[in-house]
């Protein structure tokens, strides 16, 4: 383990905070039931890519989806149908959001140790919405601030939203760390020289340190000590 000690954590919300894979496993499988050919590390290229301008308040969000159903070639007459059956499992999926594990328990210590906590995430929804997420988990009370691309302009991995969250931190750079799963992002958080923590990652995805276990995190930040 690192021993390098940090005074705040900047964390990616959706995939470290809560599992937010089910819309689009099940996106995948409705797909695919229609004939196309997807696989869900598919959906998620595709979709990642033209949802960041809906990220940045550039686009919008189901003009987005409707581009993803043709990029997957699904025929114009079939997408209300399916844009109507993703609104209704979207509703279900956000009514059924827990928390990875360990996750409340090891942010409460984290917090407790005087450690500054701040989400920084891509949505199409703003810092409402992602409190509003936190606060179903149980977890917002435990965070300084949200950053949310969609109020601020820029999405991970680009350097200004990274710099949004660290100014919100209170913090120099070099005392933050990064928690992320993404290749992208966790690319871009090292290019920025912004110590880079993986959980739950791409197996391909870079870090300066690996945790596969949340409450890892007490190890690398300051009031705890290393074995």
């Amino acid at each position: 383990m690192n021993k390098k000690k940090l005074s705040a954590l900047i964390f990616d919300v959706g995939d470290i905070l809560y599992d937010a894979t089910a819309w689009r496993r099940w996106l995948a499988q409705e797909l695919t039931r229609r004939g196309k050919d997807v696989t869900y590390p598919k959906l998620v290229v595709a979709w990642e890519g033209l949802l960041v301008n809906v990220y940045k308040a550039q686009a919008e969000y189901w003009d987005a989806f409707a581009k993803l159903m043709q990029h997957f070639g699904v025929d114009q007459a079939e997408i209300p149908e399916i844009v109507k059956l993703a609104k209704q499992k979207g509703q279900a999926v956000q009514k059924d959001r827990t928390p990875m594990p360990q996750v409340p328990e090891t942010l409460k210590q984290l917090h407790a140790a005087g450690v500054i906590l701040v989400a920084l995430s891509d949505t199409e929804s703003g810092e409402t919405g992602v409190r509003r997420i936190l606060d179903q988990l149980g977890i917002q009370q435990y965070f300084t601030a949200v950053a949310a691309s969609f109020d601020i302009g820029h999405a991970k991995h680009e350097p200004e939203a990274f710099d949004y969250a660290i100014k919100a931190t209170g913090f120099k750079k070099q005392e933050c760390g990064f928690v992320a799963h993404d290749i992208d992002e966790l690319e871009g958080s090292l290019q920025h020289d912004l110590f880079a923590i993986g959980y739950n990652y791409h197996p391909d995805a870079p870090a300066d340190v690996f945790i596969e276990n949340f409450s890892e995190l007490l190890k690398l930040v300051d009031g705890h000590s290393n074995p």
